[in-house]
């Protein structure tokens, strides 16, 4: 076994990276240990485009495997890893937010991210050590890149921030962010509780230190990236775009009612692929969506950036700072402890809270964790909230995240087991969606908390917001 080792001191912890042949067969692997807690992260990529595909396929996975606790955990039954646990998701899920805007969106190889936590000493969290892995393996790889990029816990003790605070010192925060940051600016943000900007700034000044770790074993080992080839769209096939579908995407788009449904671009889709049907290169219809969608993209950004202040429009005819119209009630199912509907615009939430005792507390038996849970919020996204019909059953990554995003908002204003010793589960229904339905499930659960006659600490409020900007 040929292993390769750099340590550098993190947080006031040592952080030590062994790259090997251990996974030769992958385009780049990792191990990561911060303390005794020990990550083992491939990057593979395709040999092949994935054809058709209008997206950039990427996955992340992120297993939690039972000997990393040094326990036998499992069912009476089934003593082997199933299906990932919450934690697992949501960590996967921050490693994909964190590491997808850094590649050429325009790939079309397949690429895999699986980070292993083979050990955990019950003081580091895997995660931050799991998307430090997952930012060398890509990085020592061939697999075209913009990373690195670094990461760090910010938790508040006492008024005072502590970076990579472990499980116990976390007990005792009134904070939980992860930030992961690139070039001193950030690009994903995991917040428990309210951000604190100062925070945050500091925590940019600690990730510069472990980019600049990373970098000098990627200069050091890397592999020269591979060239994919990425085809220009044709031109004569954005000639016939431009002339016949162009002009009529505006009327499509855009409208003054702000409760309408989706664009109605359908029609417009259609007279495009009828137009295709004319168009002698076969191999050039396949960027056809392409255009439509960066079509698309371009007059929505142009008419927000580059109008005038005050006159900038969305797709239903509201400016940049105005929200869409709201509606709240509650008691629609009497029968229930307490039930809540909250609509904005076209997103209609309806959440439920049910009562139960103590014995109703959710047991926690992972690989980090070993604790009762008394409360809980679970979110679900059925297919016909968009029109559309699909997959019923099991909650999949959407719904776990979504549901522990709203979880995390509602935390600081339950009330504690010793004055309300009641267990609560919240359950938010997708029932209409038109963007924002997590922060519409806080609002909706908020009042449906308030209904139960859970005494809350204050009632929250969640919207979403983002940033439009020319790259």
């Amino acid at each position: 076994m040929q292993t390769k080792t750099y340590e550098t001191e993190y947080c006031g912890k040592k952080l030590k990276v062994e790259i090997s042949d251990l996974a030769d067969q992958a385009n780049g692997s990792v191990m990561v240990r911060y303390g005794e807690t020990a990550v083992f992260a491939t990057a593979v990529m395709s040999k092949n485009k994935k054809e058709g595909a209008g997206f950039f396929p990427l996955t992340v996975d992120y297993e939690e495997k039972f000997y990393a606790a040094g326990r036998i955990m499992g069912g009476r039954f089934m003593k082997r890893e199933g299906r990932p646990s919450e934690e697992a998701i949501l960590t996967a899920r921050i490693i994909d937010r964190t590491i997808r805007p850094l590649f050429d969106k325009r790939l079309r190889n397949e690429i895999q991210v699986i980070i292993l936590a083979l050990s955990v000493d019950g003081k580091n969290d895997p995660d931050v050590p799991a998307i430090i892995a997952a930012s060398l393996a890509l990085g020592i790889s061939d697999i075209p890149w913009g990373g690195p990029i670094g990461v760090i816990r910010v938790g508040q003790i006492d008024g005072k921030f502590v970076f990579n605070p472990t499980y116990e010192e976390r007990e005792k925060t009134n904070m939980d962010i992860v930030v992961c940051g690139k070039d001193g600016k950030v690009n994903m943000i995991e917040a428990g509780e309210d951000i604190a900007t100062k925070g945050v700034e500091d925590a940019l000044k600690e990730i510069s230190k472990i980019e600049d770790f990373q970098k000098s074993v990627i200069k050091e080992i890397g592999k020269e990236k591979i060239k994919v080839e990425i085809k220009d769209k044709p031109k004569e096939l954005i000639e016939l775009f431009n002339k016949n579908i162009l002009p009529k995407l505006e009327t499509a788009l855009y409208t003054e009612s702000q409760d309408r449904k989706k664009p109605d671009i359908e029609p417009i889709e259609k007279e495009w692929a009828d137009l295709l049907k004319s168009f002698a290169d076969e191999s050039a219809i396949s960027f056809a969506n392409e255009i439509f969608e960066d079509s698309v993209d371009e007059l929505v950004h142009s008419k927000v950036i580059d109008t005038p202040r005050g006159q900038e429009k969305r797709q239903d005819g509201r400016r940049t700072d105005e929200i869409r119209s709201l509606h709240a009630s509650v008691d629609l199912l009497p029968v229930l402890h307490g039930s809540a509907v909250f609509y904005r615009g076209n997103t209609h939430i309806l959440s439920t809270v049910t009562l139960g005792g103590p014995q109703d507390a959710q047991l926690i038996e992972g690989m980090e964790i070993q604790t009762t849970k008394h409360f809980m919020h679970h979110y679900n996204f059925p297919p016909f909230s968009v029109g559309e019909t699909g997959r019923m059953g099991s909650p999949g990554r959407r719904e776990i995240g979504h549901g522990a995003l709203v979880e995390r908002a509602l935390i600081p204003v339950v009330p504690p087991k010793s004055d309300f010793p009641y267990t609560i589960r919240i359950v938010s229904e997708s029932m209409a969606s038109n963007g924002s339905t997590s922060q519409g499930s806080i609002c909706a659960s908020t009042m449906a908390l308030m209904d139960a006659g859970v005494p809350i600490k204050n009632p929250v409020a969640g919207i979403s917001m983002g940033l439009m900007m020319r790259s």
